[in-house]
């Protein structure tokens, strides 16, 4: 209610609450104040998606709800997720209308509750093993049935805090879980982009009528150990102070733009491509017995096959390829390097603060 929300120092004033009772059913008017007519705020469980069809999103932005049963507070998250929101959801493990309400979440904490009744001390003469400080998962026979109704309430929660347990060691995890997942889409990006290269790169030597620049077990080798061990090294970038009070994305819509994603792609994989080709031409102008000028030589391998070649030829081939696929490794190196960060630049979240890239 409103009135132990003002007890607890929650903010009650306008545009800060609203109330998920329908106002046919309030006792006395409910808590229907001038300012909460003013805000135009939704009255009513069944009121709130017609408010964000018709008139704004502010049902979304507001940090209070008063006036709620199991019934209204599960419709509630059910509204949330449809608007892209991603639902925590913390209860007592001792209520069992918990359970459905839960289980809707996408994620839910089971509280343990501070159950003073189930305290034990130990009598004259007793040993101290027989206290226990009333947890219901370390009280042993004497509240078997409190251990067990919490852990029926709780099947759906991966999560369960006891009740000497600080509500900030879930924002740790909630911090380590934002860490995690940042550093996992930029792991991807580095994966996606260099597969992404390995195709332009063999594409524009095909163009150029020259053999590919990266032979397939050079791909493999590129693909599935370096590459994959740079973007390893991403999931260990150290988590950055302002990282809880970043707003993250909707839960919907994650390739909304699909023109700009496809255009940063291509902008960030033009540079490798570009001089992965120039080192791989130059190269094999330079190596290759009684080579042409540089002009001449797309000419010259368009006139015959490059699998029959000289043995000089062909490790001159292999050659330039293994400086081609060495100049791609180290681009890739480059960019993990921008990577580190999905705002930042480099300069202002310096690469060798990962200590295992």
């Amino acid at each position: 209610s409103k009135s132990f929300a003002e007890r607890l120092g929650l903010e009650t004033d306008w545009n800060t609450c609203i109330l998920l009772s329908s106002a046919d059913g309030a006792q006395d008017g409910g808590y229907v104040e001038d300012h909460d007519i003013k805000a135009r705020l939704p009255r009513g469980i069944e009121n709130i998606r017609p408010h964000l069809r018709e008139v704004d999103d502010i049902p979304l932005q507001v940090s209070l709800f008063a006036e709620c049963t199991p019934e209204s507070t599960r419709e509630m998250i059910k509204v949330f997720q449809e608007n892209g929101d991603v639902v925590c959801c913390m209860g007592s493990a001792l209520k069992d209308s918990n359970t459905l309400t839960f289980a809707v979440a996408d994620l839910a904490v089971g509280v343990e509750p501070i159950p003073h009744f189930n305290r034990v001390k130990p009598a004259h003469g007793e040993a101290a093993e027989t206290a226990n400080d009333g947890s219901i998962s370390t009280a042993g026979a004497l509240v078997t049935q409190y251990a067990l109704g919490a852990a029926l309430t709780c099947i759906p929660c991966p999560l369960f805090l006891q009740h000497d347990t600080s509500l900030y060691t879930l924002m740790q995890v909630v911090s380590e879980a934002r860490r995690l997942l940042g550093s996992m889409q930029q792991a991807a990006v580095l994966l996606v982009a260099a597969a992404l290269a390995t195709a332009l790169i063999n594409l524009a030597a095909a163009l150029c009528l020259l053999p590919p620049a990266l032979p397939g077990f050079m791909q493999l080798w590129l693909l599935w150990a370096v590459v994959p061990l740079l973007a390893a090294t991403l999931l260990f970038v150290p988590r950055y102070e302002s990282i809880m009070s970043t707003m993250p994305l909707k839960n919907h819509a994650h390739v909304s733009d699909l023109s700009r994603f496809a255009t940063y792609a291509l902008v960030r994989s033009v540079p490798p491509v570009a001089l992965t080709v120039l080192v791989y031409v130059t190269a094999l102008a330079r190596l290759l017995p009684n080579a042409p000028p540089l002009g001449r030589l797309s000419s010259t391998f368009g006139r015959r096959d490059w699998r029959v070649l000289t043995p000089d030829a062909q490790w001159a081939l292999l050659a330039a390829q293994t400086y081609a696929m060495v100049a791609f490794a180290f681009h890739c190196v480059c960019v993990s390097a921008t990577l580190m960060h999905r705002t930042r630049t480099t300069a202002e979240f310096l690469p060798v603060r990962n200590v295992a890239w």
